[in-house]
């Protein structure tokens, strides 16, 4: 879990110390001694403290009496990973302030209530606007602690991770006011939430654009935000569903669910308002029952204007080749979206009959308009080189009108082993010959992804400059 934190928590910059990690300055040929930094502008030596780690920073002031108020003026960047645990406390409150960026995540507050009654207070009395607040729990399991009341009085707030806490009860609270104005991001790893708190966060963060929810289960999440664009549930269970009622802005949906994380159950995707959506998946039709306005997509449902989302231009499915009813359903699902220019689709293969021939299950998908005029890039993840995979192939290379490259991602298993990669290249020479209804398709055979998860979700699928966050 540890690992896992730590690359969740680069996400966030929590400063830049890449000048103290670099070797330290050595005499160059012809240097004459003379100390032409300190003689630099002090908005030049703040920038250059500011990228140091805290204990660093701090200890610059003893290079001579023309750096002694530069940290003290410089907005703190501090990392409790940087100095000694005994150390933070004081940091904390011997620096004026503003704070520009605060990681706190090796602290126990379980152990430590003092300081989890003063470290809010410092942080609201000085302005903090990067914040990272993770309880370093010893059993993630376990009933988490209450985050401090305090944490409403941040005003000052642009981002903000939780980790491993009880979100504080807002029912108390008064409605109507911007607690966070200039809050942009937000982020909750493991952290419990009621419905009625996440509804009270995205009312009263006016500026917000990025909502993040890691490993935490609800009941529902309801998207209502005039600021949102970016919206990842991450290895998270939602057991009623997944609303966007009112989300003007919205841009990007990201579900990523590890399998059997729903217990079997189904969850709802709604959409009534979002009109400005561009990214969606992965949708699964085993576990996703989409509803746009008020009609639910069924199995063989033909779209209608009212069931169409023309802005989604990349999306991704999650789908099992061998059950005709997940096959049938995803057909329906691609006809809501009329304009996707690139389709993800992951193959969840499992073993068993089919109960129909493959040729036949993609027939009714390659009927979808997308892939009649508009579909350029097709990728294929987890591929085995199963016959249903090939018939989909098939079917695709003669339905898409676009398309440019079809992209058969092997699973890291066939990819680890040049005998069985060399075995599927062979088969697809023998049996797998693609009528291209595109005279310039492509067919790519390429390895998987190889970064860590963690880190794409966090810095991909959320990064909106990243026009495909699902992309190898």
């Amino acid at each position: 879990m540890a690992t896992v934190i730590e690359d969740v928590l680069g996400y966030f910059p929590g400063g830049a110390h890449a000048l103290a990690r670099s070797s330290s300055l050595s005499a160059a040929a012809g240097y004459d001694g003379e100390d032409r930094v300190s003689a630099l502008p002090d908005y030049l030596l703040r920038n250059i403290v500011s990228r140091l780690p805290a204990k660093d920073a701090a200890r610059s002031a003893a290079l001579a009496s023309r750096w002694r108020h530069i940290w003290r003026s410089t907005p703190l960047v501090l990392c409790d990973a940087d100095v000694p645990r005994s150390a933070v406390a004081r940091v904390l409150a011997n620096h004026p302030g503003p704070f520009s960026a605060v990681t706190l995540a090796r602290c126990r507050f379980a152990y430590h209530e003092r300081m989890l009654a003063q470290w809010p207070r410092l942080l609201v009395s000085k302005g903090v606007e990067d914040l990272v607040l993770v309880n370093n729990v010893t059993d993630p399991s376990a009933d988490t602690l209450r985050l401090p009341d305090d944490i409403f009085r941040c005003a000052s707030l642009q981002r903000l991770f939780l980790g491993f806490w009880t979100f504080p009860d807002t029912a108390v609270l008064p409605r109507g006011a911007d607690v966070f104005p200039d809050l942009r991001e937000l982020s909750m790893f493991a952290t419990t939430i009621t419905d009625g708190d996440l509804d009270y966060m995205l009312a009263c963060t006016p500026a917000l654009e990025t909502l993040a929810i890691i490993f935490n289960k609800a009941d529902r999440v309801h998207l209502r935000s005039k600021s949102l664009r970016c919206g990842l549930l991450w290895l998270s269970m939602v057991e009623e569903g997944i609303v966007m009622v009112d989300a003007p802005l919205l841009e990007r949906l990201i579900l990523f669910q590890a399998p059997g994380s729903n217990n079997g159950g189904q969850v709802k995707v709604k959409i009534f308002s979002a009109p400005k959506l561009r990214v969606l998946g992965y949708l699964e039709p085993r576990i996703h029952q989409l509803q746009i306005g008020d009609k639910v997509i069924k199995p063989n449902a033909r779209a209608s204007p009212s069931t169409m989302l023309p802005g989604v231009k990349v999306l991704a499915l999650k789908v099992n080749f061998g059950v005709p009813k997940e096959v049938n359903l995803m057909a329906s699902f691609l006809g809501c979206f009329p304009n996707v220019e690139t389709l993800h689709i992951q193959s969840v293969l499992a073993d068993g009959p089919t109960g129909q021939h493959p040729s036949k299950l993609w027939k009714e998908v390659c009927r979808a308009d997308c892939f009649k005029s508009h579909v350029k890039k097709v990728f294929l993840h987890q591929f085995t080189g199963d016959q249903r995979e090939f018939e989909f192939i098939k079917f695709i290379g003669r339905s898409t009108q676009q398309l440019r490259a079809l992209l058969a991602v092997l699973t890291p298993e066939i990819f680890a082993s040049s005998d069985k990669v060399n075995e599927l290249m062979c088969k697809l020479r023998d049996h797998t010959h693609v009528p291209w209804a595109c005279k310039d398709g492509l067919l790519l055979v390429v390895g998987p992804k190889l970064q860590n998860v963690w880190k794409w979700s966090f810095r991909k699928a959320s990064d909106l400059a990243v026009d495909d966050p699902f992309g190898s």
